[in-house]
C-alpha cells in the first residue's frame, strides 16, 4: 500500500522526487530486489516538510481490504503526518468499514462520517424492496430479515447486493419463507469471507461451468484493456488445443453469452455500459493475491496464467 501511495504522488507531481532521492540512492547501493518497507515509510513521512504551498490530498479507498499489518502502519503514519504543522497542508481521506485500529486512532480533531449512520435508511428500503418484490416475504419474517440485513451491512451496499444475489439464487428452485431467513443468517457477515465463499462455489460447480469460468477469468484478468462482450465470445470460441484449426469457429460461439458470463463468473464478472458493452472483474484478483491462492482447473492447473495457449492464440487471431 505504501508503495502505491508513493507511486501515485510521484506520478502526479514529479517535483516531489527529491523526497525519494536519499532512499533511492541507498536502495541502489545495497542492490535490494525491492524497496525496504522502512525506506518507504521514511519517504512518505518526509512529506511533512515538503516546501510546497500546494495542499497534498491522499485518498485511500477500501482500507478494510488491505493487509492487517500494512494497514495498521499506514493509518499510524498518516495520522502522524496530518497532525504535524507543516506548509504542505496534508489531508488524508480514508474510506473503510469499521475497524478497531482506525477507531483507536481517531481523535477529536479528525472529521468522521460513519456511513452506517448516513445510509441505514437507504439500505433498509433497498432490503425491504427486494425482500417483498422478489421474495414475497411478509409480516414478521419480512421485518426480521430486513432488520438483520440493515444491522450487519454496516453501511456497505456491496454486501447487501451480494446477499440479494445469494437469496435470489437460492429461491430459484422454490423455497419456504422460514428457509430464506435461515439462509440469510448463514451467509458471511464480512466481505472477504463472502468473496471466498463465492470463489469456492466457482471451483466446485459442474465441470462444464468450471472450464468456461476458467477461460473467462483468464481473458478478462489478463487483457490489456477491458474486453467487450463480443470479443469475449470470440475468445471463448478459440479451441483449447492451440494446434486445432478454426473450421468450427462460428459454431463454437456461445449463444446467450450474457447469461453464460453471469453464470460462470458469479458476482465477480460484470457487464457494464452501453454497446459495445465491456466486461470488468471485481476483486477476484485482489483477494486471490491476499489469500495467496489461485483458482484451479479440474486437471489441477492454475487458472490465473496469462501464458495459457488459448490466451496466446486469441491474441494472434485478434492481430490478424
Amino acid at each position: 500500500m505504501l508503495r502505491s501511495i508513493l507511486y501515485s504522488i510521484l506520478e502526479q507531481d514529479e517535483s516531489t522526487f527529491f523526497h525519494f532521492q536519499k532512499e533511492f540512492r541507498n536502495f541502489r547501493r545495497r542492490d535490494f530486489s525491492e524497496w525496504p518497507y522502512d525506506s518507504l515509510k521514511k519517504v512518505l513521512y518526509s512529506f511533512a516538510d515538503h516546501p510546497s504551498a500546494k495542499p497534498l490530498y491522499l485518498i485511500l479507498d477500501a482500507m478494510d481490504e488491505s493487509e492487517d499489518d500494512d494497514r495498521r502502519d499506514v493509518i499510524q503514519l498518516l495520522c502522524r503526518l496530518c497532525a504535524k504543522e507543516n506548509p504542505c497542508n496534508i489531508k488524508a481521506f480514508l474510506a473503510s468499514r469499521p475497524l478497531a485500529e482506525l477507531n483507536h486512532r481517531i481523535q477529536a480533531s479528525h472529521h468522521v462520517i460513519k456511513m452506517q449512520d448516513e445510509n441505514t435508511g437507504d439500505i433498509s428500503r433497498f432490503a425491504d424492496d427486494f425482500l417483498t418484490r422478489d421474495l414475497k416475504l411478509t409480516g414478521k419474517i419480512l421485518n426480521e430479515a430486513r432488520d438483520y440485513i440493515t444491522k450487519y451491512a454496516q453501511g456497505v451496499f456491496v454486501w447487501v447486493r451480494l446477499v440479494r444475489s445469494e437469496l435470489l439464487r437460492y429461491a430459484e428452485t422454490g423455497y419456504r419463507d422460514s428457509e430464506i431467513f435461515e439462509v440469510l443468517k448463514g451467509l458471511p457477515r464480512e466481505l472477504e469471507q463472502f468473496y471466498q465463499r463465492m470463489l469456492n462455489a466457482l471451483e466446485t460447480g459442474p465441470l462444464r461451468d468450471i472450464r468456461d469460468g476458467i477461460r473467462l477469468f483468464e481473458f478478462v484478468l489478463f487483457a490489456l484493456r477491458p474486453l467487450t462482450v463480443e470479443e469475449l465470445r470470440d475468445a471463448l470460441a478459440v479451441p483449447d488445443d492451440h494446434n486445432s484449426c478454426y473450421e468450427n469457429f462460428q459454431q463454437n460461439k456461445i449463444g446467450e453469452i450474457d447469461r453464460r458470463i453471469e453464470h460462470c463468473g458469479g458476482d465477480f464478472l460484470k457487464i457494464r455500459g452501453k454497446p459495445p458493452r465491456k466486461i470488468t472483474a471485481s476483486r477476484i484478483d485482489r483477494f486471490c493475491s491476499r489469500w495467496n491462492r489461485s483458482i484451479y482447473a479440474p486437471d489441477g492447473s492454475r487458472v490465473l496464467d496469462p501464458g495459457h495457449p488459448t490466451c496466446l492464440e486469441f491474441e494472434v487471431r485478434d492481430e490478424r
